[in-house]
């Protein structure tokens, strides 16, 4: 078991749920159940200040790498604190913390995520797995790592109809086969600037710019990246009153290196937090 005691800027829900990762459930007593690779975990808080996590790697090091304990948000939040628009957007989402995901899971889970809602998302994550991912037996329960380029790789498009992922099948076992081919060399991507980094991932079908820019995000780290979409571009129009043509270059200036975690911000208090009060209120 690993204990995190007096960790800063880390929520569960938060962290598992707010549309960077797909494999995290929170059942009904609180526990979050979840599967990081080929890794079975559940975490879940003894009290208000201390979160336990059991999984079947108990290794400290990697789980710490996954949660990103490197990053001080502590000293993040200070710098984009002085951006007035974003202070409720950080106390709305302070416990949320970037992760770094394996990036062939991250890689075909935001294929699937392209315009896609999460629910659907996640279905389809976990019926890949299913289907061809290893079993996994934890804490009582059966789970499924995430299957390899090499297993995907020699399928079929037509193989993947059961995970009812639609035009996404061609792209996944795309991915597959140029990843093991060699054609996208996924120990490369980490070493490369953002700008060659997605240039290599963007050789793979289905993955434009803003699918490349999740990806390297969300799984190497790259914070000074603001994937964009159709929410964030609205958000950002609406809040700063500019041009939507000149939201890239807006934000790269206004956020800089913290412009991937901004972007969090933003995206859960508008689209999640907000949008789920406007829901209730309704």
């Amino acid at each position: 078991m690993i204990r995190l005691y007096n960790i800063d800027h880390f929520n569960l829900e938060e962290t598992f749920l707010c549309g960077q990762c797909f494999r995290w459930e929170k059942d009904e007593n609180g526990v979050f159940y979840g599967v990081v690779a080929n890794h079975a975990a559940k975490a879940y808080y003894h009290d208000p200040k201390t979160i336990y996590i059991e999984s079947s790697n108990p290794d400290l090091v990697y789980w710490s790498n996954y949660l990103n304990f490197s990053c001080d948000y502590n000293k993040v939040e200070k710098k984009l604190s002085e951006e007035e628009i974003l202070r409720p957007c950080i106390e709305a989402g302070r416990g949320i913390r970037i992760l770094r995901q394996d990036l062939w899971e991250t890689i075909v889970s935001f294929i699937i995520s392209a315009n896609n809602n999460i629910p659907r998302i996640k279905k389809i994550i976990n019926k890949l797995c299913e289907l061809y991912g290893d079993k996994i037996e934890f804490d009582g329960k059966v789970f499924y790592g995430f299957p390899s380029p090499e297993t995907l790789a020699v399928l079929e498009p037509e193989d993947l109809s059961e995970i009812r992922a639609g035009f996404r099948d061609k792209y996944i076992i795309d991915a597959a086969k140029k990843v093991v081919s060699g054609e996208v060399n996924l120990n490369q991507i980490p070493r490369l600037n953002n700008k060659a980094a997605k240039a290599e991932l963007m050789k793979i079908k289905g993955i434009g710019t803003k699918v490349a820019e999740c990806v390297l995000l969300f799984s190497v780290g790259r914070h000074n990246i603001f994937p964009l979409d159709v929410w964030t571009k609205r958000i950002v129009t609406e809040l700063y009153n500019i041009d939507e043509k000149s939201v890239p270059e807006f934000v790269h200036q206004k956020f800089g290196q913290n412009a991937g975690v901004a972007q969090q911000y933003l995206y859960y208090y508008y689209a999640v937090v907000k949008n789920k009060l406007n829901a209730e209120a309704i």
